[in-house]
């Protein structure tokens, strides 16, 4: 059997291309691949223009988006992890993340025995829910 890689897909309503952006932005990161909703190929004319699928890398990690229009919320039962490398590089993070979003607890160290590390949990304005982490800068290690 081959070697099979697991990509998560993040579906939105029309405002995908905004969010993988703002992705990027927060994370760093490339678009490999997005095509578009056409007069051709769509049920309905308002998705003429948006992403039909889009393929891009945060940091080394492979995502996958689209705008599917099915009106639904993300679920609260998946969250999208990411470690950075230091604290300001997760601050400068949940700043873009967190507007028009919602921070559910800031940016603290974890409780021992993991508190070598800090972590943010926050929801950003697509409804996808984030836990930011980074190394603990006044725990010595």
């Amino acid at each position: 059997m081959s070697e099979r890689k697991i990509i998560t897909y993040l579906s939105f309503n029309g405002n995908c291309e905004e969010a993988v952006n703002a992705y990027i932005g927060a994370f760093g990161g490339k678009i490999l691949y997005l095509s578009r909703w056409d007069e051709n190929n769509c049920e309905n004319k308002s998705q003429i223009g948006k992403v039909m699928h889009t393929e891009f890398l945060l940091g080394q990690t492979s995502l996958a988006a689209g705008d599917t229009f099915e009106e639904e919320p993300p679920t609260r039962a998946v969250k999208l992890m990411i470690h950075t490398e230091t604290e300001e590089e997760a601050l400068k993070s949940i700043e873009i993340l967190k507007k028009g979003g919602n921070v559910i607890s800031e940016l603290s160290p974890h409780p021992e025995p993991d508190d070598g590390g800090m972590g943010c949990l926050l929801t950003d304005k697509y409804g996808f829910t984030w836990i930011i982490t980074c190394p603990n800068p006044r725990k010595s290690g």
